[in-house]
């Protein structure tokens, strides 16, 4: 596409192709050098590029790219037994190079001609082969050896000839990767001072002990205060009172109203702020105290921790409206509390120093790890949900997480109930089977022992709760605490009247008999008197004795109101304590998640695109071979294990948590802006609500996963290596390779695969190229031998690229068979096979010799 003003041409870049000027690539681009290759068809039927178009378009070149040097190429193709013939086959200033027509697998092995063909795709292929290799257009080719070189003098050309090598190794290098950063098959066992940790046996015990030492530094940080009212003393009924008292209640029981008497003595003084507290509670909020106190929600279901966390929410409030101080609820500041636990929770796995009083596992004098990552925190796909569609929608839940021990609880519960249901029986108990079954793989984690020190927090405070109301609602009314005394009053209070109707019957009898004179006035007087006094102390002892339990109950009434207001005042704390664990175990259920995602893929997600099964190309020629390395499971596990025991050092998850951490407001979006220049105020979000950066960072590592950077990192380390150092490794890595021959995949050995391509001929091995094209003339010269052979190639991990180009010398381009040869008679007057008719000196002439 050469006019007078303009050259048009397509440009290739990726893979896509599309029309362009040579003039506007000048002006968009910059470039050092650039090379300009014509294709010069020695095949019947196809015409070349005229020599002043391709002297025009590099001197084009020369001008519009700032004076850059011009590679200039002519390639020729020739093909034994061809009959076409150029004009001109060499020219000037140009590198003139005739492709071998010839195809072998390496240097110095055996070779099969390129005959004459009209397939423009046979002779294209091959000729392309070459033309890459020559113009530094194979990949692991930086550059040309042309480039720099000056072209032959005269009209001479040279024979060339290249091998090309591609070995694929994404498959091997993916699986090694895999091997090598993947916790699939166990956590690796870091090193420290030249000794290898080892793993822990008893993994229950090192996650509780590890649970234990954080929740005695923590655990407090969980619980607000409590007041305490100092005990009230037992105060003594004197005798003037007990009189007082006894006679009272003889005066009500000669009544009929002993019971009215109890209760007003017992009752004296009533809370009315309890009253208040509890008519609110129980009045405004029934169904939150039904949660809190019976542990029944609305719809009759056992409640959750959520249940309790919003009753917990809505009677705190109330209790402004029940005439109690209104506060400000400071929020609990956890943030040391989630990096300790996300610190024992990396310990477990690389044995790292992090916090003091969480020291990793020691057995004996050697550190220890656990096993697998999921016993310190289990990771995503570890839930269960095995529960058919119409159970969960009756016990409202439908899946959990293995660290939710509230929600086991609350789904065990549920699933119980349901399994009496005449209709939900079968599926309610067979999925209560398979949560207790799933549940054992992991109740001996870190992560689970940890949700069940706030757990069993959450409950106790909870039965603090409990205890408190019913503090209160004592407090606010006696007669559940009179019931029992005041069904005993009536019975003493006909004792009464018995002793005081013996009493007056004695008083009565002494006074008939002193009326008859059968006692003397002052023996009756006596009698009575004495009456009076047998009366008195056995009425008194009856009664105190009888109204033991009534004299308690003032006193424990006494005690009751006088804790009261401390009652009221520690319900509150004990509220806000209960919305402060259940915002914990929110929160604990996030770093759950967020743990075992990082644990479960510390170095990004693993590839698996990169691990499917190679492709292979067909219809490349013989010095052309792309192969694959073959993987081979046994060299891969080796060398895995030799990388793995120098790779990782103890504490070797810092890097993969902390940059999750420093990448968590990338990942999150607009919303994690205020993590950008912060990422340690992600220990301060909320585990669950529409404003969580948690609960954000969730979803972003769900759909995303971990960052892969510091697994890039590690593995460009082993790749340098085992490209290095220990490039032994790679070499048994990549022993066998699969490459198309003849159509069909077969496997072979790497040094057959390269056939010497990747090295230069040995030193006094002597190659030649096919002479097919050469004149005999040439040929008995010993032009068509390989004067220079130039390997070039690059390693990418494992993965390699190697060519190999030879050329011959330089040669006259009549001693081609496909450059035209001239006519004229070497020696004028003289026919060849024509006696010469005059043989003097006067007619010889001086030829002009040959023009080069």
């Amino acid at each position: 596409m050469v006019s007078r003003t303009s050259v048009n041409g397509l440009l290739v870049a990726d893979g896509d192709l599309q029309a362009i000027s040579l003039q506007s690539l000048a002006g968009t681009g910059s470039y050092d050098l650039l090379r300009l290759c014509v294709l010069v068809p020695g095949i019947a039927g196809h015409e070349q590029v005229d020599s002043a178009v391709s002297q025009r378009i590099a001197e084009m070149l020369e001008s519009s790219f700032g004076g850059r040097p011009v590679v200039r190429v002519r390639a020729v193709v020739a093909r034994s037994g061809e009959t076409a013939v150029l004009d001109g086959l060499a020219q000037g200033g140009w590198h003139n190079l005739v492709l071998s027509p010839e195809e072998a697998a390496g240097p110095g092995l055996g070779h099969h001609q390129l005959y004459a063909t009209n397939d423009p795709f046979d002779w294209g292929v091959h000729a392309a082969a070459t033309c890459a290799g020559v113009l530094g257009l194979w990949a692991g080719s930086s550059d040309s050896l042309l480039d720099g070189e000056a072209p032959l003098p005269g009209e001479s050309a040279r024979l060339v000839r290249a091998f090309y090598r591609t070995l694929d190794t994404t498959a091997v290098g993916a699986e090694l990767r895999h091997h090598v950063l993947s916790l699939d098959n166990g956590v690796p066992l870091p090193t420290y001072f030249g000794t290898s940790a080892i793993y822990v046996e008893d993994s229950g015990l090192a996650a509780r002990v590890m649970a234990d030492q954080l929740w005695e530094k923590h655990g407090r940080s969980l619980h607000g205060d409590r007041e305490h009212a100092a005990p009230q003393p037992v105060t003594a009924i004197g005798p003037w009172a007990a009189f007082k008292m006894m006679f009272g209640f003889i005066w009500a029981a000669l009544k009929n109203a002993p019971r009215s008497w109890a209760q007003r003595v017992a009752t004296r003084v009533k809370s009315e702020a309890a009253a208040a507290v509890h008519g609110l509670v129980f009045g405004s909020a029934p169904s939150q105290y039904a949660v809190i106190v019976d542990g029944v929600g609305r719809d009759g279901l056992p409640v959750s921790w959520l249940d309790v966390r919003d009753a917990a929410a809505t009677l705190d409030k109330l209790l402004d409206d029940a005439g109690m101080a209104r506060e400000h609820r400071a929020p609990a500041d956890l943030a040391s509390f989630w990096q300790d636990f996300a610190d024992g929770a990396l310990t477990l796995v690389d044995a790292g120093e992090r916090v003091t009083a969480l020291p990793p596992v020691q057995v004996g004098t050697q550190r220890a790890v656990l096993r697998h990552a999921s016993a310190s925190v289990p990771g995503p796909g570890s839930g269960f949900s095995d529960i058919p569609s119409h159970l969960a929608a009756v016990i409202e839940l439908d899946s959990l997480e293995p660290y939710d021990v509230l929600g086991i609880l609350s789904m065990e519960e549920r699933l119980q109930r349901a399994a009496g249901d005449a209709n939900l029986g079968i599926p309610a108990s067979t999925a209560l089977e398979a949560l207790r079954r799933w549940k054992l793989v992991s109740e001996e984690s870190y992560a689970v022992r940890v949700g069940t020190r706030i757990g069993q927090s959450l409950n106790s405070v909870r039965s603090e709760v409990q205890q408190l109301l019913n503090q209160i609602r004592r407090a606010a009314s006696a007669d559940d605490m009179l019931a029992g005394v005041l069904t005993r009053q009536k019975k003493l209070a006909l004792w009464m009247k018995i002793l005081l109707g013996g009493l007056l019957l004695g008083l009565l009898v002494t006074g008939v008999l002193v009326a008859r004179e059968n006692l003397q006035l002052w023996d009756g007087l006596g009698i009575c008197a004495g009456l009076a006094v047998v009366w008195l102390i056995v009425t008194l002892v009856i009664f105190m004795n009888g109204q033991r339990e009534l004299f308690q109950l003032m006193n424990a009434r006494s005690q009751l109101l006088s804790d009261d207001e401390i009652s009221r005042r520690n319900l509150r704390h004990a509220l806000r304590d209960l919305h402060r664990l259940s915002g914990a175990y929110s929160q604990f259920l996030a770093w759950s998640r967020i743990i075992g995602t990082v644990l479960a893929e510390p170095f990004g997600r693993s590839d698996d695109e990169a691990r499917t099964k190679a492709k292979f190309v067909h219809g490349l020629p013989l010095n052309v071979k792309v192969g694959a390395a073959l993987v081979q499971p046994p060299a891969v596990a080796a060398a895995a294990a030799q990388l793995r025991h120098d790779i990782f050092a103890v504490g070797w998850l810092t890097k993969p948590w902390e940059r999750a951490k420093a990448t968590a407001g990338d990942l999150i979006g607009p919303r994690g802006y205020e993590l950008t220049a912060h990422p340690e105020a992600i220990y301060r979000q909320s585990g669950d609500g529409e404003l969580s950066l948690l609960r954000l960072w969730i979803g972003a590592l769900d759909a995303a996963g971990t960052d892969s950077s510091p697994g890039r990192d590690i593995w460009a380390g082993v790749l340098k290596d085992i490209t290095g150092p220990r490039s032994a490794i790679s070499s048994g890595l990549v022993s066998t390779v699969s490459e198309v021959r003849d159509s069909a995949v077969v496997q072979t050995s790497l040094d057959a695969f390269m056939s010497g391509v990747d090295r230069a001929p040995d030193t006094g091995r002597l190659d030649h190229f096919d002479g097919a094209v050469l004149t005999d003339v040439a040929r008995n010269a010993g032009r068509a031998v390989v004067e220079h052979s130039v390997p070039f190639g690059s390693q990418t991990g494992l993965a390699r690229h190697a060519g190999l180009i030879q050329l011959s010398g330089g040669i006259p381009q009549h001693e081609f068979l496909v450059a035209r040869q001239d006519d004229r008679n070497p020696w004028p007057g003289h026919e060849p096979g024509a006696a010469s008719e005059d043989d003097s000196p006067d007619s010889f002439m001086m030829p002009e010799g040959p023009t080069f």
